[in-house]
């Protein structure tokens, strides 16, 4: 048992370093250890994948709130385009859990297939960007792309638990020219409202399980809780690290997660 808690302690620690460092949220760590101990603590297999979802969106709640507490203390929080991407995500976050997630008939496989060709477009233009010696480039304001980058990472982070950050970032560094370490800082603003959203919601859900799992909605809390406590102890030292590192290195950084995450949506796959 107690190899059990140190096990999702070790995942909050990495997921959370990861979610301050890239802004990403932690959940390509938690997706990979939630089924795991999900099936250990009894979560029968026909819905290991809502509740695999839903405690990676809780984790990844927790590493958000404690990044973003760091970045509104030193000033570096956009209101506004966190604003306007947060409505895009909460909606289309919100109507996908409601719709496709929590009912009997989501399959992964589908969305996997399109999830790792738009990720593979993504690896090879921040690589090319990233050796490139970029010129300063002035950023573009665009509303409607702002929104378009919610609805997009709203939709993955419902479908998928990984979090929105690994679509919001490259549309808004590759689409908008904004600089990676801006961008970071977004993406944990959008983070937070979407899965506080989704959290919510997988509270209110009622779900039928053994009365030996402790659990309110989708979410299990000898689980939960344990991850959690990880993530808070580490995301801030993320935060820290990345603002010592330059923007390339981020973005190299930032790729070799990329890859990690299409690894794990091939093993998916497999």
């Amino acid at each position: 048992m107690i190899s059990f808690y140190l096990m999702l302690l070790a995942a909050g620690l990495v997921g959370g370093f990861m979610a301050g460092l890239l802004g990403i949220g932690g959940g390509v760590v938690f997706v990979a250890i939630l089924p795991l101990v999900l099936r250990h603590v009894g979560i029968p297999e026909d819905q290991i994948v809502q509740y695999t979802i839903a405690n990676s969106i809780f984790g990844t709640w927790f590493a958000s709130f404690s990044a973003n507490s760091n970045l509104i203390r030193h000033k570096e929080f956009h209101w506004k385009e966190v604003a306007w991407i947060g409505l895009g995500s909460s909606v289309f976050s919100l109507s996908v859990l409601r719709f496709i997630v929590n009912t009997p008939l989501y399959s992964k496989e589908a969305f996997n297939v399109i999830i790792i060709g738009l990720l593979l477009f993504v690896l090879v233009q921040t690589l090319r960007k990233a050796r490139k010696i970029l010129l300063s480039t002035p950023e573009i304001k665009s509303t409607p792309t702002l929104l378009v980058a919610g609805a997009s990472g709203g939709t993955v982070a419902a479908l998928s638990g990984l979090g929105g950050g690994t679509i919001i970032i490259p549309i808004l560094h590759l689409v908008l020219k904004m600089d990676i370490k801006k961008a970071k800082s977004i993406s944990l603003g959008v983070i937070f409202i979407t899965t506080s959203i989704i959290t919510i919601n997988n509270l209110l859900e009622n779900t039928l399980l053994l009365n030996t799992i402790n659990h309110t909605g989708y979410i299990v809390w000898s689980v939960a809780l344990p991850l959690s406590f990880g993530v808070m102890l580490s995301s801030s030292l993320g935060v820290k690290v990345g603002r010592m590192i330059s923007s390339k290195s981020i973005s190299y950084i930032f790729a070799t997660f990329i890859l990690l995450v299409i690894i794990q949506k091939l093993a998916d796959l497999l």
